[in-house]
């Protein structure tokens, strides 16, 4: 199987925020560092050049210190509604190293204050690689829920 032909990883949320606010989550580095790593990892640094062909660097760090990096290029930005970019991971999780995906968030505003995201990675090297992503995102994305929520500079209880 190639890997334009593995089955994508799909994954739908209800955000409790407009959809002007989901994406600006996910493109102002000062909330992206506020989600964008799995379960008790932190963001250590995020660099970003937000335009079509634009590249971008997320630095994460384990509870056990160590770093995992995330680079990519964006491909299409259209405010509020999409979002296209790369993603390759560079790290010691040999399982999903060396391989470049593609992300797709579509947002849309189905309610005042509640915007539906759809979140499509694609593009995998493995069927493992694949479900690896697949059960780090809603991680991720349970402190997106958050970090649109909370004021800036404000933290919950749980940290995000």
């Amino acid at each position: 199987m190639s890997r334009t032909d593995m089955r994508p990883v799909v994954l739908r949320r209800s955000i409790p925020a407009s959809a002007g606010e989901v994406y600006a989550a996910w493109t102002t580095p000062d909330i992206m560092r506020r989600w964008l790593a799995p379960g008790p990892n932190e963001v250590i640094s995020i660099e970003a050049d937000l335009r079509v062909g634009g590249a971008f660097r997320i630095r994460f760090q384990a509870p056990d210190g160590v770093i995992h990096t995330i680079d990519g290029q964006y491909r299409d930005l259209q405010p509020g509604r999409r979002i296209v970019m790369t993603w390759a991971y560079s790290g010691p999780v040999a399982l999903i190293c060396n391989m470049e995906t593609l992300i797709e968030v579509d947002f849309e505003q189905i309610a005042a204050g509640t915007t539906e995201m759809t979140f499509t990675q694609s593009q995998f090297a493995s069927a493992e690689a694949a479900d690896a992503y697949a059960g780090d995102w809603p991680s991720c994305f349970t402190k997106l829920d958050g970090a649109v929520s909370a004021p800036a500079g404000k933290k919950h209880k749980d940290g995000t």
